[in-house]
């Protein structure tokens, strides 16, 4: 069968692969299948990271330091310099007023690109120093013809590149791509014409080609805006699929009777808060109802998720169900057993643990307890462990409940798996203790109702934070010794397990004994904990820091969260810069869990950049969790902070919600109108749209109802 030439595809398909694109071929395809482009829709929808705004041509005698212009002139001689094993290419390019030194370190091999003679377009600004000179300018070489450019004088765009693909050779493959679809049918626009006239939002062909080869800076972001808000209805849309499916699938009445509850809330060493108090009623009211509960509980550090969970799962056991209580750690694992068995005691609930570690006879006598009625004395009501839980030998067949704490550690496939091994579809709590700001909570799990709670209980002290130089340490040894010397106990924590060569961080596993070793420090147990060592490992040593034979731990981030040490009065995180606000948050909240006042030493390593030290001194003075995340979201974007990937989605190319909050309410108000009009997206205005989420999210789509 013959293949078709490659512009008549181009024309039809946007899922042809890219290599048929003339001038790619299988080669250079192999190396833009690195940056994600393998198809003729992957390479359009790969945008520019940012823009030069190259449109001022200038004559080489009016430049002028820090200025991006772009020149135009006649390639004169060439000279290649070997150093370092490095080939730098060094030319002169002259015009009517001058001449202009030109630098290419480490790419002698343009030589053949920039031949004598021949008149480029650069674009650049004067390198620092004597002489006039352009170090690694963009360049363009001119035909005689002169046709109209794709980089002189105009806004350029820099799209992400790899090893072997210039940024001059995709913009090429981008050109002739955006000129094989421009006779694209109007309906081959995935959004409806009236939603587009309703939100004044480009047609897609035009948005593509703006946001490439853009006439100005405001042309690029409201071409920008157009892709992005496309990416977010996409995603709206597969949520909201996926909460109409489950509101109309069959699920479990598990709340009944709440004497349970009420036992339980008379076990706890504290009277809960307004927010718990809310939280229960929302939970229990939607445990009542037989459509599956899908609920996010939000709450900052030391607001009591474990207790409303404790509650909600009270409940369950009441009626008859199990719970599956699923945390990413065994330390946390491990700390849920031993609280809930302890508060469960006085509700008459059965807890039991099921992790990586349990050995082999223990699961045997655990399978045989989880399979026995919910009347018999040795049943299971709440099974808590890691993803362990998830292995298929783990019987639940009285499954009514599941709890996902830290639930950003977690996939929807990994929930999914969980509830799906109830004989019906069980309620789904999932707890965060990372405050997701609302809009960003619905642009993630927009499937899910959330529930915050914002109190914490009275007898939570706040926590004392500072901000200190490397100057201060002596000091903060001092202060850390008189904690230790009055029995209170203390983490350190570490970015770095290891000492590299490439990085100034001070490794926990040098460090340990570098404090174990100080003067000062010297008379105290250290211990050491990382995300390396063995489960087994990590157990003993928390066990031993929970017990008070272990002074000082230091760490790395594996103690994130969760992690409860009622004694532990003093938090020093090492290099505070090189962690991001809303991780530092979660440190903190380590201490601060007794009666005793506690501290948080962020000790910022001599190259803090000043906006790092603007950072830290926010946290010194807020203990806010939900304005740090907003701060978070601002620098950091929201992949990195709330695990977007771990929502079932794939991560967003285009929507960058630090800036596109607005147009997330836009595109959910959407997506919830069309599917309540049109529940299956047949009508022939949503055809486009059917078939790019077939395409694109066909396996996010077959958990509907249980993820």
């Amino acid at each position: 069968m013959p293949v078709p030439s490659a512009t008549r595809m181009l024309r039809l398909e946007r899922s042809t692969p890219v290599q048929f694109l003339p001038g790619v071929g299988p080669a250079r395809a192999a190396l833009l299948e690195k940056l994600g482009v393998r198809t003729l829709d992957d390479l359009l929808l790969h945008v520019p990271r940012e823009y030069l705004d190259a449109r001022q041509v200038r004559t080489i005698a009016s430049l002028r330091p820090d200025e991006l212009v772009t020149v135009v002139g006649v390639v004169g001689a060439h000279e290649i310099r070997r150093a370092r094993g490095r080939s730098d290419l060094r030319l002169r390019v002259v015009d009517a007023t001058g001449t202009l030194g030109v630098i290419f370190f480490g790419q002698g091999f343009l030589a053949r690109a920039l031949p004598e003679g021949a008149t480029v377009a650069l674009i650049g600004q004067l390198a620092p120093g004597p002489g006039r000179t352009f170090a690694n300018p963009l360049f363009e070489v001119l035909p005689d013809d002169a046709p109209a450019q794709l980089a002189a004088g105009r806004i350029v765009p820099r799209h992400p590149l790899t090893a072997g693909v210039s940024g001059r050779q995709l913009r090429t493959w981008i050109r002739a791509a955006l000129d094989a679809i421009k006779d694209e049918p109007a309906a081959s626009d995935p959004l409806p014409a009236a939603l587009r006239e309703r939100l004044d939002l480009p047609g897609l062909a035009a948005a593509l080609e703006a946001v490439h080869f853009p006439a100005d800076l405001a042309a690029a972001e409201r071409a920008r805006r157009r892709l992005a808000f496309d990416e977010l209805l996409a995603v709206q849309l597969v949520l909201a699929v996926r909460r109409r499916a489950r509101q109309e699938s069959g699920g479990l009445v598990t709340a009944r009777g709440v004497a349970r509850a009420k036992a339980a809330i008379a076990a706890l060493p504290f009277a809960p808060t307004g927010a718990q108090k809310r939280a229960v009623n929302e939970i229990v009211r939607d445990m009542r109802n037989p459509r599956p509960m899908h609920r996010m509980l939000v709450g900052d550090v030391g607001t009591g998720k474990t207790a409303v969970a404790l509650l909600a799962a009270a409940c369950a056991a009441e009626a008859g169900f199990q719970v599956a209580f699923m945390a990413p750690t065994e330390i946390l694992a491990e700390q849920h057993f031993r609280t809930l068995g302890a508060l469960g005691a006085a509700a008459g609930l059965v807890v039991a643990r099921w992790t990586g570690s349990t050995g082999a006879a223990e699961r045997r006598e655990l399978k045989r307890r989880l399979a026995l009625p919910a009347d018999d004395p040795h049943r299971v009501d709440v099974l808590v462990g890691t993803h362990a839980l998830l292995e298929p030998e783990v019987p639940l067949p009285r499954l009514g409940l599941v709890v996902v704490d830290e639930q950003h550690r977690f996939g929807v496939r990994q929930r999914a798996a969980l509830a799906a091994k109830g004989a019906g579809f069980p309620d789904v709590l999932v707890m965060t203790a990372t405050p997701i700001p609302r809009t960003l909570a619905l642009a993630l799990f927009g499937d899910l109702d959330v529930t915050v709670l914002d109190e914490r209980p009275a007898s939570r002290k706040p926590i004392v934070t500072r901000v200190l130089d490397e100057a201060r340490r002596e000091e903060l040894y001092g202060f850390l010794a008189a904690e230790l010397a009055r029995g209170r106990q203390a983490y350190v924590v570490y970015p770095l397990v290891e000492e590299s060569e490439k990085s100034e961080l001070r490794a926990a596993t040098a460090m340990v004994e570098s404090l174990a070793k100080h003067p000062k420090l010297a008379g105290f147990r250290w211990g050491l904990l990382h995300g390396r060592m063995k489960p087994a490992e990590k157990d003993t040593v928390m066990r031993e820091f929970s017990a008070g034979s272990i002074d000082g731990l230091v760490a790395t981030t594996v103690i994130e969260v969760g992690v409860d040490v009622p004694n532990a009065t003093v938090m020093v995180v090492e290099h505070a810069e090189r962690f991001g606000l809303t991780q530092l948050h979660q440190l903190r909240g380590r201490v601060g869990r007794g009666a005793e006042r506690s501290a948080c030493l962020l000790l910022a390593g001599p190259r803090a950049s000043p906006e790092a030290r603007a950072r830290l001194a926010l946290l010194a003075r807020s203990d806010d969790g939900f304005r740090l995340a907003e701060e978070d979201l601002k620098a950091r974007g929201s992949g990195e902070l709330w695990g977007a990937r771990q929502t079932g989605l794939p991560e967003f190319r285009l929507a960058d919600l630090a800036r596109d909050l607005d147009l997330v309410e836009v595109a959910r108000d959407a997506a919830q109108a069309m599917i309540e009009d049109d529940p299956h997206l047949l009508a022939r205005e949503h055809a486009m749209m059917r078939e790019r989420l077939l395409r694109r999210y066909a396996e996010e789509l077959s958990w509907k109802a249980t993820g």
